[in-house]
């Protein structure tokens, strides 16, 4: 990830720590955490997950959940990125789209 796309990203990994900071503290939104555990439970699922990370080594295909270990029409890049913050970030989208989006307004 280039210097530009880390600060355009500043915002959603900030507001990830932060809402796993105030989860570990007890003083989490009970309303939004439990979006965030469903996000977790669909990244605890999904075949691109390596221990508390995405894994921006392989290659999904969203529709059929195959792994491949390099680019392919129609498959998604893992995003790299510490699963227990970005499931807790409202800014933040799943590349495959498995999740995200919920706290969009309407």
């Amino acid at each position: 990830m280039n210097i530009k796309n880390l600060f355009s990203k500043r915002n959603e990994i900030i507001g990830g720590h932060f809402n796993e900071l105030r989860s570990k503290l007890g003083a989490a939104n009970q309303n939004e955490e439990a979006i965030f555990s469903l996000r977790e439970e669909i990244c605890n699922a999904c075949p691109l997950k390596n221990g508390n990370n995405c894994n921006a080594m392989k290659w999904l295909n969203p529709d059929t959940l195959e792994v491949v270990d390099g680019p392919k029409d129609g498959f998604i890049r893992g995003c790299g990125c510490r699963l227990s913050a970005k499931q807790r970030s409202k800014l933040s989208l799943c590349p495959a789209g498995f999740w995200g989006g919920e706290f969009d307004r309407k």
